[in-house]
């Protein structure tokens, strides 16, 4: 851990979870926006309501800063972490230097389960993309929570067979279409997990660099510029300063679905 990672204060924090927390109510150590955006997450939602109570019981908020390390690869295991707020990065650092994102995790997601139930080293870099609330809970507690909710057991199966199918989509877009539509379709994910809709289009503000971009459609960074570019031109997305603004869901989505060609994009119609 770094000097970017603050604990809340333990005093505002359950340590185990108590009978009497109400069943719906948010985490004691979180405000009730930021409770809501953790029960709304896919998984966590479909949790029995004693389960959901048990599980932010045992957790401790961590506000971390953008740049903050969790966790190296090689680590041994040690929490699992619900993302609350922001994003967290997950990849690993390259021989040349260059660092590898493979994905986010996003607010309502978890991350950290496998290597606490299988005892073996973390496989990724686990870090703050941006300023980020967390909800952790120890591996001991992890382990309680297994063993006293026969219902965890499946969930956790189920959030993991989510994660496969992600995970073999990715690589089946990989092999099976063309630059443009994985990275249209990569685009899609980031509005749907960190867009925020502003006056002049959703803007995705996760400092997001095009060699993260390449690394997660498999290609090259002057390939991703390019197809930008064109993108850029066709109205559909608005680029500057690590962020990056889309400008038209429906055309989006035809570039993703191939329905729509960017080679002929013409840079006067750039805004």
């Amino acid at each position: 851990m770094n000097g970017l990672v603050i604990d809340r204060p333990l005093s505002r924090l359950p340590q185990r979870p108590p009978a009497s927390m109400p069943m719906g109510r948010e985490h004691p150590g979180l405000p009730a926006e930021e409770s809501d955006r953790i029960r709304a997450g896919v998984w966590f939602a479909g949790l029995s309501e004693p389960l959901h109570a048990a599980i932010l019981g045992h957790a401790r908020v961590r506000e971390v800063q953008a740049g903050a390390l969790l966790a190296r690869r090689g680590d041994a295991a040690s929490q699992w972490i619900g993302v609350v707020r922001g994003a967290l990065r997950l990849g690993m650092p390259l021989a040349d230097g260059r660092n590898f994102t493979l994905d986010f995790v996003a607010p309502g997601q978890w991350f950290g389960d496998i290597a606490l139930i299988d005892e073996r080293p973390l496989d990724l870099d686990v870090s703050a993309q941006a300023p980020s609330t967390l909800l952790v809970v120890s591996k001991a507690d992890l382990r309680r929570l297994v063993d006293g909710y026969d219902e965890f057991g499946d969930a956790l199966l189920k959030l993991n067979c989510q994660r496969l199918r992600h995970l073999l989509r990715r690589i089946e877009e990989l092999h099976t279409l063309p630059l443009a539509e994985r990275l249209a379709r990569e685009v899609q994910r980031l509005v749907r997990h960190f867009g925020r809709a502003t006056p002049g289009g959703i803007c995705i503000d996760l400092g997001l660099s095009q060699a993260d971009l390449a690394a997660m459609v498999g290609a090259s960074r002057q390939r991703i510029n390019q197809t930008l570019r064109q993108m850029h031109c066709r109205g559909i997305v608005r680029l500057g300063d690590a962020r990056l603004v889309v400008l038209d869901e429906a055309r989006l989505k035809a570039v993703a679905e191939g329905r729509q060609a960017l080679a002929d994009a013409d840079p006067s119609r750039a805004r």
